[in-house]
């Protein structure tokens, strides 16, 4: 199973008087089965400090990067592919089939890796 996370900057701004940090908003996490639960996504975003939890919105992203590392982590997976919706949006517009479609996550994307899910060696797959 792959993870993909599909995130949107948001630069600091003043609104109404008041000062707005930038932030790094989950859009979209979903795997290869579909949307992850956003209770779960929740419950695992209260690990990373200063995090809106409930909204899924995180200061940086290294923040938001650790997120994704502790949901794949949390769910088994290796690696989580991130990619801002700019980035994502540039790369759909140039897919021209479902192969160049499924490469936006590979070719624009950024991968987080999980060091806790080692990798199966030849001997491993036999013995488990």
């Amino acid at each position: 199973m792959s993870l993909k996370l599909i995130y949107h900057f948001q630069t600091s701004q003043n609104q109404d008087q008041e000062f707005r940090p930038a932030s790094y908003a989950v859009i979209y996490f979903f795997s290869d089965d579909g949307f992850l639960d956003e209770r779960q996504l929740r419950e695992l975003a209260k690990a990373i400090p200063n995090a809106d939890h409930e909204g899924l919105t995180f200061l940086n992203l290294d923040d938001l990067k650790s997120f994704a590392a502790r949901v794949g982590e949390e769910l088994a997976v290796r690696e989580v592919r991130l990619i801002s919706v700019q980035d994502y949006n540039i790369g759909i517009d140039g897919a021209k089939d479902l192969a160049t479609f499924t490469g936006v996550f590979e070719k624009y994307g950024e991968i987080v890796v999980n060091e806790t899910v080692k990798k199966k060696g030849l001997f491993g797959k036999f013995f488990t």
